[in-house]
């Protein structure tokens, strides 16, 4: 017996709806591709230094670190980095896990999927640039030393051995002692001198006193 219902035809019950897009669809291919990304299997090549090497590695399991060895193993060189041709013909460096990855994708899209590397010796441009130097602020320059007092009314007085007055004062004040210290003869001798030195002072002011007086009559005349 068939029942007909708003044009769906059905058979039974529970088959008087429409199926759901769920229903009538299979599984999601997205997580069933990235499966098969994971078990699918790339042939590696890498050129460089004349020659050519090829292996094949499961996607998941390639590491920069593997291909790293890989080349240290086979090139002997030093000091490289590799290079790939992306989907737009353009030199792609690789250096890290995220970069291989991203080459092996692009591989895994083609038939047979080929990971094609190109060995070049040297530093990578970019680790080769030199990075700009680092300047030091300049050392701050040395304090000026207090200028010294150039005199007048804030000037400190001079020292008191400096002072003319005060050093003949505190030579005559020693002198006798001096004197006292000395041999006999020594002292006879300076004696004399003294003698000497006092009449020709006296001489002296008698001669100086007999000029000022002449010239004052001469003046007065």
């Amino acid at each position: 017996h068939l029942t007909f219902a708003s044009g769906i035809q059905s058979s039974g019950p529970g088959l008087d709806r429409p199926l759901s897009k769920k229903e009538g669809s299979g599984p999601d291919p997205a997580p069933e591709q990235e499966s098969q990304n994971k078990m699918a299997t790339v042939i590696v090549k890498i050129s460089g230094n004349n020659q050519t090497r090829r292996w094949t590695a499961r996607a998941d399991h390639l590491t920069f670190a593997s291909i790293q060895k890989r080349v240290a193993d086979n090139f002997q060189t030093p000091k490289f980095y590799l290079t790939y041709k992306d989907d737009e013909d353009d030199d792609i460096n690789v250096s890290t896990d995220e970069e291989l990855q991203e080459a092996v994708s692009l591989a895994l899209k083609t038939e047979p999927a080929v990971l094609r590397l190109k060995l070049v010796e040297g530093l990578s441009p970019a680790a080769a640039r030199p990075s700009p130097p680092t300047t030091s602020p300049p050392p701050a320059a040395p304090s000026a030393p207090d200028a010294a007092p150039q005199g007048g009314a804030n000037a400190p007085p001079a020292p008191a051995e400096l002072n003319p007055h005060v050093f003949f004062q505190n030579l005559a004040d020693a002198l006798p002692q001096v004197m006292s210290a000395l041999p006999p003869p020594l002292q006879s001798i300076l004696s004399q001198m003294e003698l000497d030195t006092a009449a020709s002072a006296a001489a002296n002011a008698a001669a100086n006193a007999a000029s000022r007086g002449a010239s004052s009559a001469s003046g007065a005349a």
